[in-house]
């Protein structure tokens, strides 16, 4: 029986003893419906983890001691980022749990320029504070023990200003007429720029131009701005498996 996975900073120091926050500790008990003596695992983002022991479980918290050795994961080889447009809540969450399950190790969120009007009314503060909770819980199911990397910007520019000068960088577009082969990827290390539900604005169409990325064309298909994303990693997660 697989056994059930939660997350906690505290499972990596040095105290086995230790309590787990308020979400965690519903989730546990109102969820999973484990008590006292039942065991989980607890990873903490950063590669580790350990098998732990509920000792106590109250009203508004969880204590849990440690009964196992660390273990502690090789930091990944492979690198696959996202530059993610903000577009509609349900959609946008949807999108990251997935891209979590398939294997993405960063996210860098900004609001485009051709915005969906109901999205641009939403506080995106909010929607990005609640992608946090989305990204724990996909690394929970998926059993990933690192958790992906985020950040939020106020627009394409700024995004791309985050870049290192090692990465691989596509953008995928409709008007591209380059279609992309997987099979000609030689780096493991690679960052993806895709658009809103009414793509680029002509300003960042050029201002990627400018920074000579590679524009590629995924599908004669019209794909959503949500499936985009989940189509390219899952065949660059693909090409990496094989590699």
């Amino acid at each position: 029986m697989r056994i059930h996975r939660i997350y906690c900073k505290s499972i990596s120091e040095t105290n086995n003893v230790f309590k787990i926050d308020q979400a965690q500790s519903m989730h546990l008990k109102k969820v999973l419906r484990l008590d006292v003596n039942d065991e989980v695992e607890v990873f903490d983002g950063h590669g580790s983890s350990a098998i732990c022991k509920i000792l106590e479980s109250d009203r508004s918290s969880v204590s849990l001691e440690r009964v196992s050795d660390i273990k502690i994961e090789k930091p990944l080889i492979n690198r696959l980022g996202f530059i993610l447009p903000f577009i509609k809540k349900e959609n946008f969450h949807f999108m990251i749990q997935k891209l979590c399950e398939i294997g993405a190790t960063e996210f860098i969120f900004y609001k485009p320029d051709l915005i969906d009007q109901s999205v641009a009314k939403k506080d995106l503060s909010k929607i990005y504070s609640k992608s946090e909770e989305v990204i724990i819980s996909a690394c929970k199911q998926c059993g990933s023990n690192f958790l992906p990397i985020t950040s939020f910007v106020s627009s394409l520019s700024d995004a791309i200003k985050k870049l290192d000068q090692s990465s691989t960088k596509y953008v995928f577009d409709l008007e591209a007429s380059d279609i992309f082969d997987v099979s000609s990827v030689k780096s493991n290390n690679i960052f993806v720029i895709t658009g809103a539900e009414s793509g680029f604005s002509e300003s960042e169409i050029n201002h990627m131009y400018e920074k000579d990325f590679s524009f590629k064309l995924l599908s004669k298909n019209i794909l959503r701005a949500e499936t985009a994303p989940l189509v390219i990693a899952s065949l660059f997660q693909n090409h990496f498996d094989k590699s």
